[in-house]
């Protein structure tokens, strides 16, 4: 093979590759998300948490904004996990139900884990169903410590939204 070949055949593979590149990146930031959020309940809570992930930014499917609303719900349920782990003090009910929902999130984080791997889609809805259910399990040992209203009501308020935004954009990829 001649050096000219070479060389014809290199800036071939070149443009396609910049090519391929440039479309990728032809659409405007968060388009589809902006498309998928404007579907959704809460379409600024759906922005806030696909936005918070730069693989959002020119995501073309479903399933990469269903993976990131899950990591995403994962992340948070964590920290509110740990969060009440470190809890020592407070009102009778609070402490009375911080151990309870330690149990209930370790299910959510689980649930949520496993939820991308599914080889069935309906499979996939049910984990993150379930995980939602648990922070719901968590609000209601709440509810019947007297604590409701306590701190612990505004993160279940957060990660069971989250948990139904999942479950929405779970129920899309479905479709698709």
């Amino acid at each position: 093979m001649t050096s000219l070949s070479f060389t014809k055949i290199f800036f071939f593979f070149l443009i396609t590759l910049l090519s391929s590149i440039s479309n990728v990146y032809s659409s405007p930031p968060y388009e589809f998300v902006n498309q998928v959020c404007s579907k959704q309940d809460n379409p600024n809570l759906c922005l806030e948490v696909l936005k918070s992930d730069s693989r959002s930014e020119f995501a073309q499917n479903i399933t990469i904004v269903t993976q990131i609303a899950v990591d995403f719900a994962v992340k948070n349920a964590t920290k509110t996990r740990d969060y009440f782990r470190g809890v020592t003090a407070g009102p009778p009910g609070v402490m009375k139900s911080l151990s309870d929902c330690m149990d209930a999130y370790n299910n959510t984080i689980t649930s949520l884990k496993i939820c991308m791997s599914e080889d069935d889609c309906s499979l996939t809805s049910y984990d993150i169903h379930s995980a939602g259910d648990e922070v719901k399990r968590c609000q209601d040992i709440v509810d019947s410590n007297g604590a409701h209203g306590s701190f612990i009501t505004s993160i279940n308020t957060i990660i069971e939204n989250v948990c139904w935004l999942c479950e929405s954009l779970a129920s899309l990829m479905c479709k698709d």
